[in-house]
């Protein structure tokens, strides 16, 4: 996948065979379901999605086994996603209940979907599933340079409604926040990507704290 976070060719027609596979794998029609996959496939394209999008859930299909709770809520996790609001998590996991209850999945699956999408609210979780989960959901922060610094644009530009100032404010915190914990990755799988992660953070850190464009045009006319 390259910087701008779109999907490759192909893409969309992978994540449609990927759905259609899963629900047969558990003994369901995809035909029966297509409106469902349909919603998903729209709430991923809204325009105010520069990372969370198609791209992202392509990505993560490709880093994480095929287990039908880790997959369900690769679609489900980042299913609602308004930038404006603070409980896209637990709107995310009512949304994945409600759509798995009409599937007919079993009650533990929806469960076990439920609960790593919950747990993305702080990426941390002691089960080795949910774990891993989260280690992929962050494994864009040890990606090459260029594509990390793609990514905090892409954010930059989903929160294109805060103010600059009040933006790398607020993006500081969850930088340091990572930045703080003894491990960023819990997992062996995504261990390799813990030194280029601190790296990546760091730099951003670094460039948040420098003053901006407006910063100085104001200090100058004073």
């Amino acid at each position: 996948m390259e910087p701008g976070f779109r999907l490759p060719h192909g893409g969309r027609k992978r994540l449609i065979g990927r759905w259609n596979a899963l629900l047969q794998s558990l003994g369901m029609d995809p035909a029966a379901h297509f409106s469902l996959l349909d919603d998903l496939l729209i709430r991923h394209t809204e325009p105010q999605r520069f990372y969370h999008n198609l791209a992202h859930l392509d990505t993560l299909l490709g880093l994480l086994p095929a287990k039908p709770h880790l997959e369900f809520a690769v679609w489900f996790h980042d299913a609602v996603y308004d930038p404006t609001r603070a409980d896209n998590e637990a709107q995310s996991a009512g949304l994945a209940q409600e759509s798995l209850e009409r599937l007919g999945a079993e009650p533990a699956l929806i469960q076990k979907v439920t609960q790593i999408i919950l747990a993305t609210q702080n990426h941390r979780s002691e089960d080795p599933d949910t774990a891993l989960f989260l280690d992929a959901d962050l494994a864009i922060l040890g990606a090459e340079p260029k594509t990390y610094r793609a990514y905090a644009q892409a954010i930059r530009q989903e929160y294109a409604w805060v103010p600059e100032a009040l933006f790398r404010e607020r993006r500081a915190q969850v930088l340091q926040t990572f930045l703080s914990r003894e491990r960023i990755y819990q997992t062996e799988a995504f261990a390799r990507l813990e030194p280029t992660a601190r790296e990546n953070l760091q730099q951003e850190l670094e460039a948040l704290a420098q003053p901006t464009a407006e910063a100085h045009s104001a200090s100058a006319s004073q």
